[in-house]
């Protein structure tokens, strides 16, 4: 069945992240824990971020870190052409190890106000970062998504039989590196058709945009949707999730599972709580660990 393979080091797995840096990521997208108004780019950071510190956790072992995966983040919009940006002892890497993400993070300590028992307490805190805010130029996103196709071509020839990798793509807006719905379109089936043994490529999108507009995350069918074009393009685009995905989906968003034929990986006009439990979702079926995998990793070193 596809979508099975189970994850190990020497069956790994990938997420490339896709994060619009153009212009209009730099408009207000919420407040803080403080109530600080924070920009789309800095929620997008601070959310990208915190998901990389996660799986880094899952990967986790007495030993250190273990390379079950392999990371890639691709800004397009800093510039008119899109990039991987890692930074510092990382830069010009595609992608990375997940041990190597861990150890070359830029760790910050700061105070928080936390309430308790009624009485407001300062704590540290201590973060790890990777990506820092850029809100800058020009979307091309079609770029990016092409990016992705060859590095992934790279790495699937690399890895033939391991879970498929997933591409998560996070935007505020359309590509302008294109001339028509139909190019863009043409350029995300182009990748989706990318596929190890396991199953193709998956590719989720998660439109932000803020204000008073109801979030739509992962829905079955066009009917949900706003009736926006871009909305019913972003749906095209977007993967159908696997069943491990799907019944994942069903139990946290309360769904009937029987009555839910299949979900598209798209978020659109999400707001910071949607754009957080996408890129939980997204990213989390593919680290559900085998016991008797683990087991036999653990008995012959390879764990």
């Amino acid at each position: 069945m596809a979508y099975s393979q189970e994850i190990s080091r020497d069956r790994r797995g990938a997420f490339i992240f896709l994060v619009d840096q153009s212009r209009s990521m730099n408009k207000p997208f919420g407040t803080d824990d403080s109530g600080r108004e924070v920009s789309r780019a800095e929620m997008v950071a601070n959310a990208l971020n915190a998901t990389l510190e996660e799986l880094i956790n899952r990967c986790m072992r007495d030993e250190g870190v273990r390379d079950y995966f392999d990371i890639g983040i691709i800004g397009y919009g800093r510039t008119n052409r899109p990039e991987f940006c890692w930074r510092n002892a990382l830069a010009g890497r595609k992608m990375v190890p997940i041990s190597e993400v861990s150890d070359n993070a830029e760790v910050t300590e700061h105070e928080i106000t936390v309430v308790v028992r009624g009485q407001p307490m300062v704590e540290r805190v201590v973060t790890s970062r990777w990506i820092e805010p850029v809100a800058a130029e020009s979307t091309p996103m079609n770029g990016a998504l092409r990016l992705a196709q060859a590095t992934l071509e790279e790495w699937i020839y690399n890895n033939p039989l391991s879970f498929p990798p997933v591409v998560i793509n996070i935007t505020d807006g359309m590509a302008n590196d294109v001339n028509s719905e139909e190019e863009l379109l043409s350029t995300a089936q182009r990748l989706t058709r990318l596929k190890t043994g396991d199953g193709n490529v998956l590719l989720i999108n998660c439109h932000i945009a803020g204000g008073d507009a109801a979030a739509v995350v992962f829905p079955w069918n066009t009917m949900e949707l706003p009736n926006d074009r871009y909305a019913r393009l972003l749906f095209e685009m977007s993967s159908e999730l696997s069943d491990r995905h799907r019944a994942i989906i069903c139990e946290i968003f309360d769904r009937d599972l029987d009555n839910t034929p299949t979900i598209r990986g798209l978020a659109f006009n999400a707001d910071a709580v949607a754009l957080v439990k996408l890129l939980d979702i997204g990213t989390r079926q593919a680290v559900v660990f085998s016991p008797a995998m683990a087991g036999l990793e653990a008995a012959d070193g390879r764990g």
